[in-house]
């Protein structure tokens, strides 16, 4: 058996290797209130790097999204908003995103307008 090349996550802890594109779809319309966040690790990494890798969709109160990945290092880490809530179109800017990111297809980020990562003035995740 090979080990997984992806694990998602979400917030109960509930994980998924190597999930499908149906499954990671299935598990983006699950998202709601109560359970606002999936995290799709990169497992194929060096050793070294693994939890360096990873993208991370959440979703605020007004169910717009705030997208995180991390390609490494500090320096590779960037966040975005889809400035339209999940049920009004956030779907059709979130999910190429996220399918895109976990195949590794090319283009997957050049839907949104993509900031490094500041955490001296950020946390969008919460406290």
């Amino acid at each position: 058996m090979t080990e997984p090349r992806l694990r998602v996550s979400d917030e109960d802890g509930e994980t998924w290797d190597d999930p499908s594109e149906d499954q990671i779809q299935r598990l983006y319309a699950g998202l709601n209130l109560r359970r606002r966040f999936l995290v799709l690790d990169r497992l194929d990494v060096p050793e070294a790097e693994v939890g360096r890798h990873y993208l991370q969709l959440a979703l605020n109160d007004d169910l717009t999204m705030v997208i995180e990945y991390r390609q490494g290092s500090a320096a590779t880490h960037y966040r975005a908003d889809v400035p339209l809530p999940s049920d009004q179109g956030g779907e059709e800017i979130a999910l190429p995103v996220l399918l895109g990111w976990a195949s590794g297809r090319p283009g997957w980020s050049e839907g949104l307008s993509w900031v490094r990562w500041d955490t001296a003035r950020e946390c969008p995740w919460g406290a």
